[in-house]
């Protein structure tokens, strides 16, 4: 039987670029190889394509590495001399693209988008779904309108408010969390006790980004939950998975402490209880199809007095062998390697 071909995107030009080659150095090893040819496809911190030569394209081991030893590993062990036009991807002869991308325009639509245009199928949600998920505050709005509890929030736009003043008249008080309405991965995130500290951080963000979310801070038990979709026939059954507990050896769930070996300590699944845990996967669902998301997300929650607050859903989630989604799969018997086939085959249905 002859095999599927596909391409495996990452990289990235993204704050998560190199959370994104971890991850995708695992999707590459784990995908079906009986299944599927896999064509790893990199894209540069400047967005050049990098497209192997080599008959068997090869993955080198990212670990330990930055950008620049990785690409220089990965270009030279695929015959690669020169980046290629993106377009080109489309003359590859690919029946679909495995999406390793996070953040930015990995994330946002822009590269669900692209493929588009071209033909190709890809892996993950849509143009939509994924727009939305990454505005957290038009996502914020939609879960408000399904019920589920979101703290209170605004929204600063640079050019339309007076970041000062706003902050001097919010509607809710401090202490607040400041981050990018369209950022990822905890970048540039982080609390403020008065105006003052939240001033400091919206300026922060303003050098690269032009709306801040500005949302009240609540305090309690950090949990993420996945969602996975299987096929069956032509549809495509969501169903959650059981949630992971953080605790951050920070003061929050920030970069470090993702990314950081020893950051955090996870717990899966979480020991909240029975009653907290179908509460969880209620919401996650109800997130995953509010945004119109496909294959796969991940819900961010905190719980405060009992009561789940989500913070934000995930369209392309982390894919490291240690990532939650993976952990949290394993939890239930359920082998990554069917994860990926199932995406792939919603992505071709």
């Amino acid at each position: 039987m002859p095999k599927t071909k596909i391409a495996l995107l990452f990289g990235g030009v993204s704050g998560e670029h190199i959370i994104s080659v971890r991850s995708s150095s695992f999707i590459f090893a784990t995908i079906d190889r009986e299944k599927y040819d896999v064509c790893p496809i990199y894209i540069d911190p400047n967005g050049k394509f990098w497209i192997p030569k080599n008959q068997v394209p090869i993955f080198p081991d990212p670990s330990g590495k930055n950008e620049i030893e990785f690409s220089q590993e990965f270009n030279t062990s695929n015959g690669i001399t020169s980046p290629s036009f993106p377009g080109e991807i489309g003359n590859l002869g690919i029946s679909a693209a495995f999406l390793g991308l996070h953040g930015g325009s990995g994330e946002d639509g822009r590269i669900q988008g692209f493929l588009d245009i071209l033909g190709i199928p890809h892996t993950g949600s849509g143009v939509l779904a994924s727009a939305l998920a990454m505005d957290k505050y038009r996502a914020n709005l939609l879960f408000q309108t399904i019920g589920i509890p979101v703290a209170p929030f605004f929204e600063l736009e640079r050019g339309k408010h007076d970041p000062r003043k706003t902050l001097l008249n919010l509607p809710f008080t401090f202490p607040v969390f400041i981050k990018p309405t369209l950022g990822g991965s905890s970048v540039n995130t982080g609390m403020a006790k008065t105006p003052e500290e939240a001033m400091t951080l919206v300026d922060k963000i303003f050098v690269s980004e032009d709306r801040v979310l500005v949302q009240k801070l609540v305090t309690g038990t950090e949990v993420s939950i996945g969602v996975l979709e299987k096929p069956e026939g032509k549809k495509r059954n969501p169903f959650a998975l059981v949630p992971t507990e953080i605790r951050p050896k920070s003061e929050f769930f920030d970069f470090e402490a993702k990314y950081t070996k020893g950051g955090s300590e996870e717990i899966t699944p979480a020991p909240v209880g029975d009653e907290i845990t179908k509460t969880l996967q209620k919401y996650s669902l109800s997130c995953h199809q509010i945004l119109g998301c496909k294959g796969y997300s991940r819900t961010d929650f905190i719980i405060s007095d009992g009561i789940p607050y989500v913070l934000e859903t995930n369209t392309l989630p982390g894919m490291t062998g240690t990532s939650l989604i993976p952990q949290q799969a394993k939890a239930l018997g359920i082998d990554m390697k069917d994860v990926f086939t199932w995406l792939l085959e919603i992505s071709l249905s």
